[in-house]
């Protein structure tokens, strides 16, 4: 029982070690030793799943809070993915998980948990116990992800956890012999979406077609766009394909070391991490290096220290420098330049100057963007020490404490050189940009410390009694003045008898220095019951179900998260006026949540399955309504509205062995709804969006079209003018070939009054489904995401092109003439006119469902690769986000990007693990 031994064996022998509630080990011997140490790992579903819940670890099996844990090895370990939030798509009910740009180094994924509300939703993250950015964690240390939804979980982080909470554990080292590893992969990436421009002579019949439309004369000849077919002089009569001259497929590469073990009085767990990722378009890179300690020193048997260091920095590289005159994203200018310009001339021999075509003004040319424009660089350094003593004072019962400080800083520089573009037939000065060398710099601080108490009894073999309470406080620091702090106190009490019925309360006291005198502080309780059916006596012999719980929670929390000094008014000390109207009555946002759910285990636990039912009320909400021009005082922020979220969940596990195969299928469904309850000062009109009373939040608002006008709705005058029929109801100027827009109002005007909401951005379900194969050495897997019912619009170059100066796609190509009157897009003007109105003209559905990953990978067997001192060897390749089903396919549905979005990318690449 204390772990030695002794025995006698030969070479080549297979020495098997075993113990109840934990997973074998083959070890083959190669010599004689006299201190082998044997590390067995804990069989879960033997000791039951231990969820780390914030503060504390809990079983499954007496929790009774809506938890999800993320499954590593399905959405994390060994797939190509830059930042931490994309790994939690496709792996856990209840939330959206949605990356709006490929950007590298500004690609992490926006998460909501259960729904929406005004304001910041961002969850609440905390590594090893303090919030941190977890975008930038090197993902081979994550030994596990934890989701909190409902109140009971969330309540004991209080102000900080209306909109959830998310839970990162680190790897720490485990007594034994010491492990070095390696994790690493390289590949290629492309876009998930490449715009299919029109040819320069496509481009050209229709500039001449919208100009016509017009009453106008045609901008190009028959002349100049045969030349332009032909070919004949390609630097006066130019067919320029833009993505094929600057885009490229983009790299990336990740490469991790861990060293881990020790003893039993000091163990450690050390990865340094570097990643590395090209972008499409020339000088767009993002390097990260990232270097994590984590140590555990026993000082005594009962008491332990953690120290852990993290060391992040971080470099994105750009091309152009930002605020520049002249300076245009290069991803906007693929559109807006169009291919009847010349990228760049030959270079004239004795000639020092380079020649580019010009569009427009101030050298509107992709290329000389990219390659005269300059550069931005933005450094980012984050470091981290986390300091967690914790003394055993007597069985049961633990005193914990925790310190920890965290600085981040930056900065970010530009460089453009000056430089004078001439005209290349001429000589002529056509532009000048001059010197540009911008620089800024930032930083943060967060300073946090606390400590808990916690006490676990079980009486009589059937009751067991938990109990934790802990007090802490925080600083944060940003610029020079900008600074807050919070002080809090908690507690949180857990009851089984019997492991049947099960009882939790947590309540906490936050204070903060972000509202004035007489509101700074807030009490945030929940409470939460649970039945473990399968326990009681008339199902104990039904042997089939091994876990059927109900369970059902209540809970408070809070948002504080409104920046700093809002309770406050400033002057202008030169005239007396108020710059800032404050509020000295502002407080919390407060969020009840009611959940209900059920646990429900069958087969001896070959299916999991797991349901969620939850009503989320969010009061109190800190906004803005709109004032009265004529009032002589300006906006403040109060407290009022009410958004309510309800939903559902739904998730099933299944795994079972055959043989030597392994089979191991998860997969879930969520559905939320949102509708604003209340709204002072409502509706707010955002032109396309509204916020209004019964509707979902920031909901699509927008003219109702019916079709196209087609000449049968007009009579065409003698001057070839045209005058509506008799119940058409038009806008002054409209043509057949525009929109026709529905009169709601019944006014025979098309008015803002005629319009009306049509959805929202927010899908109706999220899902996913992932399927794992293991056949002897070989394993095999594919995830599955999507979402449906999202309400999705096109604008600006992929609704009207020619109308806002932009190039044309292929699918543009279906427009309306007199030939073709049941076209998909209105008829070609200069200008978008009344055709650009926001309207369900350019409605589509966004809804999805990709292909996240396909991984296959190979182990090699044991009893070759120990003769080299390698435990483990595995090889494998992974192709993430390669096909995406929609029912269109003219913009990627996830992103939904206008003209300057950074594609998402999809990515082939192949890698390695080893350890020795």
């Amino acid at each position: 029982m204390d772990g030695l031994f002794h025995i006698e064996a030969q070479r080549d022998d297979i020495l098997i070690f075993s113990y109840v509630g934990y997973k074998p080990v083959e070890y083959v011997v190669k010599r004689h030793q006299s201190n082998l140490i044997i590390s067995l790992a804990e069989n879960i579903s033997a000791l039951e799943e231990v969820i780390v819940t914030g503060f504390t670890e809990e079983r499954k099996l007496n929790s009774i809070s809506s938890i999800s844990q993320v499954k590593l090895d399905a959405t994390l370990n060994n797939k190509p993915i830059t930042s931490l939030s994309q790994a939690l798509q496709g792996g856990v009910t209840g939330i959206t998980v949605t990356q709006s740009t490929g950007l590298p180094g500004g690609d992490a994924a926006i998460i909501k948990i259960r729904g929406v509300t005004m304001g910041n939703l961002s969850p609440l993250v905390l590594v090893d116990g303090i919030p941190m950015n977890m975008d930038n964690l090197d993902p081979t240390t994550i030994e596990s992800v934890t989701v909190l939804k409902d109140a009971a979980a969330a309540a004991i982080y209080g102000a900080r956890a209306a909109n959830g909470v998310i839970v990162v554990k680190t790897k720490r080292g485990q007594p034994g012999k010491i492990k070095v590893s390696y994790n690493g992969y390289g590949g290629v990436q492309k876009a998930t979406y490449m715009p299919d421009f029109v040819n320069a002579p496509t481009y050209m019949r229709m500039m001449n077609e919208a100009h016509k439309n017009n009453g106008g004369d045609p901008v190009y000849s028959e002349d100049a766009i045969q030349k332009t077919i032909d070919q004949s002089d390609p630097y006066k009569y130019p067919d320029t394909d833009w993505t094929d001259l600057l885009w490229k497929n983009a790299t990336i590469q990740n490469h991790s070391v861990s060293v881990y073990g020790g003893s039993s009085i000091a163990r450690f767990a050390i990865t340094g991490n570097y990643m590395s990722q090209t972008g499409f378009v020339k000088d767009f890179t993002y390097d990260r290096l990232n270097l994590r300690a984590n140590t555990t020193v026993s000082l005594r048997e009962n008491i332990t220290v953690g120290v852990d260091l993290n060391v992040i920095r971080g470099t994105q590289h750009k091309c152009s420098v930002d605020g520049a005159t002249g300076a245009f994203n290069p991803i906007s200018l693929l559109y807006w330049t169009p291919p009847t310009i010349v990228g760049k001339y030959l270079q004239r021999e004795g000639d020092p100057n380079e020649y580019y075509g010009n569009y427009g003004s101030s050298m509107r040319n992709p290329l000389a963007q990219i390659e005269k424009g300059g550069f931005t660089e933005n450094l980012t350094d984050n470091i981290s020490v986390n300091l967690q003593p914790k003394w055993g004072i007597i069985p049961g019962l633990n005193l914990a404490g925790q310190f920890s400080y965290q600085v981040n800083s930056g900065a970010t520089k530009g460089d453009r050189r000056a430089v004078n573009f001439f005209d290349y037939d001429n000589g002529q000065l056509i532009a000048t940009w001059g010197n540009f060398q911008p620089s800024s710099t930032w930083r943060s601080s967060y300073y946090y410390i606390g400590g808990t108490v916690d006490y676990t009894k079980t009486f009589n073999e059937k009751h067991r009694l938990f109990v934790i309470a802990g007090v802490n406080a925080e600083l944060n620091n940003s610029g020079v003045w900008d600074e807050y702090a919070m002080q809090s106190l908690l507690a949180k009490a857990n009851y089984t008898y019997d492991e049947r019925y099960l009882f939790e309360a947590t309540i906490r006291r936050d204070g903060s220095s972000r509202f004035g005198p007489g509101n700074k502080f807030g009490w945030f309780p929940s409470g939460a019951i649970g039945w473990n059916v399968n326990k009681e006596a008339f199902l104990k012999e039904v042997e089939w179900i091994n876990n059927l719980k109900l369970r059902g929670s209540y809970g408070l929390l809070g948002n504080e998260n409104i920046g700093a000094y809002k309770y406050q008014s400033t002057i202008d000390p030169n005239n007396g006026s108020e710059l800032i109207f404050g509020n000295p009555d502002i407080s919390w946002e407060k969020v009840s949540m009611f959940n209900t759910g059920v646990d429900f285990s069958i087969f001896n636990n070959m299916i999991d399955i797991t349901f969620d039912y939850y009503d989320k009320l969010t009061s109190d909400i800190i906004l803005r309504p709109p004032l009265s021009s004529v009032g002589g005082i300006g906006q403040s922020d109060i407290n009022a509205g009410e958004i309510r979220n309800r939903g559902w969940e739904f998730s099933m596990n299944y795994m079972q062995t055959f043989g030597d195969w392994k089979v191991s299928a998860f997969g879930g469904i969520s559905r939320n709804k949102n509708k604003i309850e209340k709204l002072p000062g409502g509706p707010y009109d955002g032109g396309s969006h509204i916020d209004k009373e019964g509707h979902a939040l920031s909901s699509h608002y927008r003219y109702v079209s019916n079709g196209l006008l087609q000449e049968s709705d007009f009579i065409q005058q003698s001057d070839g003018s045209y005058i509506p029929k008799e119940g058409i109801v038009i806008i002054d100027g409209q043509q057949p070939g525009d929109t026709r827009y529905m009169d709601l109002d019944g006014d025979n005007m098309i008015t803002a009054n005629d319009r009306k909401v049509m959805g929202n951005g927010e899908p109706d379900f999220n899902y996913f489904a992932n399927l794992s194969l293991n056949w002897k050495n070989i394993d095999f897997e594919i995830m599955l995401q999507g979402v449906s019912g999202v309400d999705a619009y096109y604008g600006g170059a992929f609704s009207d092109p020619i109308g806002n100066a932009a190039t044309p796609q292929t699918f543009h190509l279906d427009y309306w003439t007199k030939d073709n009157p049941d076209a998909r897009f209105p008829r070609l003007t200069p200008t978008s006119g009344e055709n650009g109105k926001s309207s369900d003209f350019w409605y589509f559905d966004a809804s999805y469902c990709r292909v996240k990953y396909i991984q296959v990978g190979y182990t090699v067997p044991s009893s070759f690769s120990n003769k080299y001192w390698v435990s483990n060897l595995r090889f494998f390749v992974n192709l993430q986000n390669p096909f995406t089903i929609a029912k269109e396919n003219k913009i990627d549905p996830e992103a939904r990007g206008g003209d300057s979005t950074y594609p998402l990318s999809k990515t082939y690449s192949a890698g390695i693990n080893i350890s020795f």
